[in-house]
């Protein structure tokens, strides 16, 4: 009767200390609490989260996009661009190549200069006005040609401000940083009757493929002031610029 006991007890005394030996390893197995809230704001910087989002879609690929990849304190960029302007003079169509410079204060801020190079052509519109007043000419030689007053040059200084920062995957090779920016800036226009003041603003796109090589977008609008030699009148125009280049880091 006594041995039954025992063994009663020993049995009993085993059973609670497996119980807690399991408790104890599905507690140290648990996985750790993130909070969610705060990592999803921080664009995936907790590694706990992207590993717990990992192993729900293993087929997925995460990647965290908390750090910036490319450094832009105190640091050059010079670029080279290609861009059309709309808008304007109707009888002109207008396209440009143009040299940039910015220097980097910081990821958020940077300061530059713009020069464009401006080639001008009829448009469908202005070729047609023109070919009319050929013909008139030829019946009246006092006749005269359509005013136009075209751009050939301008320069102005720029302020960039990148608000918007984020990164993105190509084919799922690499992973690279963007910036989306405001620009407003102000210089001088060259036309052929003389020059104008020129103020402009607008927005682009930074992408920056590597710690070196740099692709913008921009589309911005400017201002400026022409001159019609036939009425001796001055108007204010109002245009918009569209431009694609590539750059280089220091």
């Amino acid at each position: 009767m006594k041995l039954h006991t025992l063994t009663r007890l020993a049995l009993t005394v085993a059973l609670i200390a497996g119980v807690q030996s399991a408790f104890a390893q599905s507690k140290n197995k648990a996985p750790k609490r993130v909070n969610v809230e705060q990592d999803v704001d921080s664009l995936g910087g907790n590694e706990a989260l992207m590993q717990m989002a990992q192993s729900l879609d293993p087929q997925n690929r995460a990647r965290i996009v908390q750090r910036r990849a490319v450094e832009r304190n105190m640091r050059f960029e010079f670029g080279v661009s290609y861009g059309g302007i709309m808008g304007g003079d109707p009888y002109v169509r207008t396209q440009n190549l143009g040299a940039s410079v910015d220097f980097h204060l910081n990821p958020r801020w940077s300061i530059g200069a713009r020069y464009f190079d401006h080639r001008n052509g009829l448009t469908p519109e202005g070729q047609r006005v023109f070919d009319e007043a050929r013909e008139a000419q030829r019946i009246n030689a006092y006749s005269s040609n359509p005013d136009i007053d075209y751009p050939l040059s301008s320069a102005m200084a720029v302020l960039n401000w990148y608000p918007v920062y984020g990164k993105t995957s190509f084919l799922e090779n690499s992973v690279t940083q963007f910036d989306m920016y405001l620009l407003a800036g102000g210089g001088q226009m060259q036309l052929s009757s003389g020059s104008s003041a020129l103020y402009t603003a607008g927005v682009g796109v930074g992408i920056w493929a590597s710690q070196h090589f740099t692709i913008r977008g921009e589309v911005r609008y400017q201002n400026y002031k022409d001159y019609l030699p036939t009425n001796g009148a001055t108007r204010n125009i109002h245009a918009g610029v569209a431009s694609v280049g590539m750059g280089f880091l220091l």
